[in-house]
C-alpha cells in the first residue's frame, strides 16, 4: 500500500479503520468503484483480543494479496492457534484470487475463513463464477453484506470520525443487497461440472464492468415498478 507521506502513527490508524467516507463510498453497491477495499477481523479460539485491518488494491496487486500475506505474517507467530477470519469486501474475489485463497487455507488448516461481499466482481464470466463455486465447496461461506453486516462494520471497522452518527443501517441498499444475493445464490447452486472459463492474466480490479445478466433483469423490473 502506497502510504505517500502519511506518518507511521497515521499509517497505523489508517490500516486499522477505514473512514467512514470511504466505507459509504466503496460498499455502496450501487455505485462501481474502481478499487477493492477488504475489513478483515481475527478471532482467536482461545479468547485472545480479535484483530482487525484494512487493505485497498492497488495498480499492481488485488487486495487478496495484501489479506493473505498480512495474515500470513500474523500466523507464524503461532502457528498451531485455531481463529475465525471474516471478511468484509467491496467486491467478490475473482477466480485466480479464489485459487490464491484456497492455496493459503490448504497451508493453514487451523484457519476458519468467512467472506461477505458488497457486489460481484465480474460475476458473468465463468472463471469467475467457478471460482466462487469451488471456494464455497471448500467450505469458505460466501454470502453477500446485508444491514445487520454494514451495521456491524460501521461500529467495529470503520473510524469513528462522528460521534453523532453511531450506527449505519443503509435502508436503500436493500434492494441491492436482495438483487445481488438472488445473482451469487444461482451462482453457487449452479452445477459443480460446469466448465470455467479463461480470463486474461492482466485483468484486475481496476476495469469494473456493469452487473447485468439476472441481476440486470431484476433491477431494470424493479425500476419500472417506480415508474407504473
Amino acid at each position: 500500500m502506497n502510504s505517500g507521506s502519511v506518518t507511521p502513527w497515521n499509517l497505523f490508524r489508517f490500516r486499522w479503520k477505514i473512514s467512514q467516507k470511504a466505507f459509504r463510498k466503496n460498499y455502496d453497491p450501487s455505485i462501481l468503484p474502481r478499487e477493492t477495499y477488504l475489513l478483515y477481523e481475527i478471532k482467536w479460539s482461545y479468547g485472545r483480543r480479535p484483530w482487525q485491518r484494512w487493505f485497498c488494491s492497488t495498480s499492481r496487486e488485488h487486495v487478496e494479496m495484501y489479506f493473505l500475506n498480512d495474515v500470513h505474517e500474523k500466523l507464524k507467530n503461532n502457528p498451531s492457534a485455531h481463529c475465525t477470519i471474516t471478511c468484509y469486501m467491496s467486491w467478490s474475489p475473482c477466480g485466480y484470487c479464489c485459487e490464491d485463497i484456497m492455496d493459503f487455507l490448504w497451508e493453514w488448516p487451523n484457519v476458519n475463513l468467512v467472506i461477505y461481499v458488497a457486489r460481484l466482481y465480474w460475476h458473468q464470466n465463468k472463471f469467475n463464477r467457478q471460482g466462487l463455486r469451488n471456494l464455497e465447496s471448500f467450505g469458505v461461506p460466501i454470502k453477500v453484506m446485508n444491514l445487520p453486516d454494514y451495521s456491524y462494520c460501521w461500529r467495529t471497522l470503520v473510524n469513528n470520525e462522528n460521534s453523532s452518527e453511531e450506527d449505519y443501517w443503509p435502508m436503500y441498499l436493500a434492494p441491492w443487497i436482495m438483487l445481488y444475493s438472488l445473482e451469487l445464490q444461482t451462482i453457487l447452486q449452479v452445477s459443480r461440472t460446469v466448465g470455467s472459463g479463461k480470463v486474461h492474466p492482466e485483468m484486475n480490479h481496476s476495469h469494473m464492468q456493469k452487473p447485468v445478466s439476472v441481476l440486470e433483469i431484476s433491477l431494470a423490473s424493479f425500476g419500472l415498478s417506480f415508474v407504473l
